[in-house]
Formats: C-alpha cells, structure tokens, sequence
C-alpha cells in the first residue's frame, strides 16, 4: 500500500515539533489508522483509492495532532499538508498548460474521468447538467470525503479538500475557468463544479 503524502508530512511535523513524543505520536496515528482501515476493510477499490490517498490519513492525523496541539491549529496543519499537495500538482498542470490547445479539451477530460474516479462506486453521486461543447457542470451531491468527515465527527476537516481543488484548478489558463459557488464540504446542500471554456 503506498504511503500518503499526508502521512509523509505528519512525520515531518512531528519530528520537528515534538521530538521527544515523537515515537508515542507515530504510534497512535499508526493504530489509529488501522483502525480505520479495519472498519472500511469491504470498501470498493474505486472507494479505497480516497479513503488510503487522503481521507483516512487525514482523519487519523487531525486526531492525533488534537492530543498535543489545541483543534484549530490540528486542523491548520492537516489543511497545510493538502494546500502544499495542491499547489504542487497546480505547477504540473500549468506546465501542460503550455501545450498549444490543450486547454481546450480539460472540460472534457474532466466529464470522462469524474465518473470514473468519482463515481458512485467510489462513494459518490452526482447530477451530470452540461459535459459538451467546452463546459463541464455537474452538481455533486454526494462526497466521500463529506460523508468520512461527518461520520467521524470532524466535519470541518472536508474544508481541506475542497480549497485544494480550489486551489490545483483554478486560473489554469487565461481562456479557461474554473467555476464553484457551492461546496458539501462548507455547508451546502451540494458542490457545484464548473470548468468551461472562454469562447
């Protein structure tokens, strides 16, 4: 199973930090995750694919960091480690950004890999309202994340993972927009995904 780039900086965090707790904290994000791992073990691999990649991860990071450091600032860790992510896969994506006329076509790659990606097998549902012609608009109405979040009694934790699209999909190129007014991670009643191009 290949370790989460949360896990990696959890490490980092703890090392530095708290190196004298360092081997207790490891310790208890380890059991944590296991866990949690236990209580999803008939997830689908479309569904484990989130739940090993970020949700569990971060559920069993923003836990353990609760016990040494007070909630807000657990959570600006956690949000810290996505942000860092998301920034570094914006960078990918504005260098083939470069590539003359690709831009044109995210619209559509985005309607063929949502559903397969984020399908209802992953945990996920969605209403499909324009996936041609340049415009890619769906309304999620259904998260993974969401549901892992809220059903933990961390809720707040999601907001981590909806500024990171936020942040990896927006301002890509000049004649391509990223649109989002709504989110199930900050309260709403769905995510209104957006990302057209400009005619």
């Amino acid at each position: 199973m290949k370790e989460s780039y949360l896990t990696k900086a959890f490490q980092k965090t703890v090392c530095e930090r708290f190196p004298e707790r360092e081997a207790v904290l490891n310790s208890a994000f380890e059991k944590r995750l296991s866990e949690l791992r236990s209580e999803h073990a008939g997830a689908s691999k479309e569904r484990l694919r989130h739940l090993e990649s970020q949700i569990m991860p971060g559920i069993a990071i923003y836990e353990t960091l609760q016990t040494v450091m007070p909630k807000d600032e657990a959570l600006n860790a956690v949000h810290g480690y996505v942000e860092e992510r998301a920034y570094r896969l914006k960078k990918t994506f504005l260098r083939l950004m470069r590539i003359p006329g690709l831009y044109k076509k995210v619209p559509g790659i985005f309607a063929k890999q949502t559903p397969k990606f984020f399908g209802n097998s992953a945990g996920f549902e969605a209403n499909e309202i324009r996936t041609t012609g340049g415009v890619w608009r769906i309304d999620m109405t259904r998260c993974s994340y969401h549901d892992e979040c809220v059903r933990y009694g961390c809720p707040e934790l999601c907001r981590c993972f909806c500024d990171s699209d936020d942040i990896t999909y927006d301002e890509l190129h000049p004649n391509l927009v990223w649109h989002r007014t709504k989110t199930l991670g900050r309260g709403d009643d769905r995510c209104d995904f957006c990302m057209k191009v400009m005619k």
